[in-house]
């Protein structure tokens, strides 16, 4: 009888196979996940990069994938020429929410610190990095006639040149400009012309998106649209014509 219930005793060691064998079948299903996501991982690595994408409207466009601080010559190009070109030309006119009206409503411009600017230099210098911007915002009121707040006067930037951007560091680039600032009043009716020949540097940004796009106003719309490439101007500087970088577009 006693060695009866010694063989159904129960002992600790009995238990050890057990665990060897359910530890080496979790570690088996491990391997094997692990090696199917490796295959998955390596699938894409090597997946060629989309080149197309198709819109919402039925329209195609192609992309190129770029590091998130690199940004093309002509999108640089295009965004200096964009936000000079809002800042420095001005009609005297402010911002109607119908862009094909004949006429606008008279701008009453902007209060800064020293003066006043138009609506759309306020606009166009959110383009300013911000500790740039309200020192940048003194010099505009300081050259803006104030008729033209009273549609006596108006102005155009002419853009001459403007090189090829030349990256200083990864992420940030210098772009010389050569131009004139064409004012027209009762004194200029044929215009009087400015020299404006800048140096303008340029970084990139993280790109701004419009939150609430079906109710933003005009306005705003223009703000986020000078953000959505990821650039923003850092500083300004008279530009010494002898040293202009080559290959001007």
């Amino acid at each position: 009888m006693q060695l009866l219930n010694r063989s159904r005793r129960f002992h600790s060691s009995d238990i050890l196979p057990l665990f060897v064998l359910g530890t080496l079948g979790i570690q088996g299903l491990l391997l094997v996940m692990t090696l199917l996501n490796t295959a998955r991982i390596n699938h894409l690595a090597h997946r060629p990069v989309p080149s197309l994408v198709q819109l919402v409207d039925g329209h195609s466009i192609s992309t190129e994938a770029v590091d998130p601080n690199q940004r093309t010559p002509e999108v640089i190009q295009q965004f200096v020429k964009t936000a000079l070109g809002l800042m420095f030309t001005w009609n005297g006119q402010g911002q109607t929410t119908e862009p094909a009206a004949a006429s606008a409503p008279a701008d009453p411009g902007v209060p800064v610190n020293h003066g006043r600017i138009t609506t759309a230099s306020w606009q166009a210098s959110f383009a300013l990095k911000e500790d740039f911007r309200t020192a940048f915002l003194d010099q505009v009121a300081a050259i803006t006639p104030p008729g033209i707040f009273s549609g006596s006067a108006q102005s155009v930037l002419t853009i001459e040149t403007i090189s090829t951007p030349k990256e200083l560091q990864a992420g940030y680039w210098q772009v010389d400009m050569v131009a004139n600032l064409l004012i027209f009043d009762p004194t200029h009716p044929q215009g009087l012309a400015v020299t404006f020949n800048k140096s303008l540097f340029v970084q990139a940004v993280e790109p701004a998106e419009d939150p609430l796009p079906e109710t933003s106003t005009p306005l705003q719309k223009a703000v986020y649209r000078l953000r959505e490439n990821g650039l923003e101007i850092t500083e300004i500087r008279d530009l010494d014509i002898q040293q202009l970088a080559p290959n001007p577009s």
